[in-house]
């Protein structure tokens, strides 16, 4: 008798496990998201996992070596959720965003202490240094695309040095993201952000039009909404805040 309730238990087991999907994110944009011994970890892996674990999936967060190769890996259907992005026309053209965003990421210019000018980056005597895959919104992009002097690096860790060195006069970046690695890095005596809000952006849930996810941004975005009305994702924050400049 046992033996048959088994085997009629079985399935069902079966059916129940979660079905594992992959997903990665921008690997050096702390405390959102961030590359650690290997594994995707921040705010942004921590909601995707929350949000998807309760509808009943499993996420396999992937490090692809820099932000533009976890794009490209999902837009070659190797990735069916990208944890944070900017919502871009660029990017709507492959992928669906919730409309609900994560966080809101003010951006500045990040320079150095020996640049005596604090004018406008768009000057062309000047160079822009920014990461592959990059972009700070459609208006930033398009000023980018025509900026005479710019300079792309796999690393954040590599435009800070170049930064502090004077090897680049200007770096956009999320204000909280910058003082977070300048920390880390030791560099806060060397870089400062300047005044300026260069763009206010957000950061949503972003799904390839082709994933599975697709069907569920709506009830994933309305769950966003009540972690952040109930203060969620604000008490999170100083958690991962601490765990990146703890890290080795």
């Amino acid at each position: 008798m046992l033996r048959l309730l088994l085997l009629w238990l079985l399935p069902a087991l079966a059916l129940a496990e979660p079905r594992v999907l992959t997903a990665c994110g921008h690997p050096v944009y702390p405390p959102l998201s961030w590359a650690q011994n290997g594994e995707l970890t921040g705010i942004a892996p921590h909601l995707a996992r929350k949000l998807l674990a309760e509808q009943g999936y499993q996420l396999d967060m992937r490090v692809f070596g820099n932000w533009e190769r976890c794009q490209l890996a999902a837009r070659r259907g190797k990735v069916d959720l990208i944890v944070a992005a900017y919502k871009t026309q660029a990017r709507e053209t492959d992928f669906l965003f919730s409309s609900t965003p994560i966080v809101a990421d003010p951006v500045v210019l990040f320079t150095h202490f020996g640049n005596g000018s604090r004018v406008p980056w768009n000057l062309t005597d000047k160079t822009l240094g920014l990461l592959f895959g990059d972009s700070f919104g459609d208006e930033f992009d398009k000023l980018a695309a025509t900026h005479p002097h710019v300079e792309r690096v796999s690393t954040g860790e590599q435009n800070f040095h170049k930064l502090a060195l004077g090897r680049i006069d200007y770096m956009p970046v999320g204000l909280a993201t910058g003082r977070l690695q300048a920390q880390k890095l030791g560099l806060t005596e060397r870089v400062l952000p300047l005044p300026e809000l260069l763009t206010l952006e957000y950061y949503h849930l972003a799904v390839p039009r082709h994933s599975p996810l697709a069907p569920l941004l709506p009830a994933l975005s309305n769950r966003l909404s009540q972690l952040a009305e109930t203060g969620y994702i604000e008490q999170i924050t100083p958690y991962f805040e601490r765990h990146y400049l703890d890290a080795p």
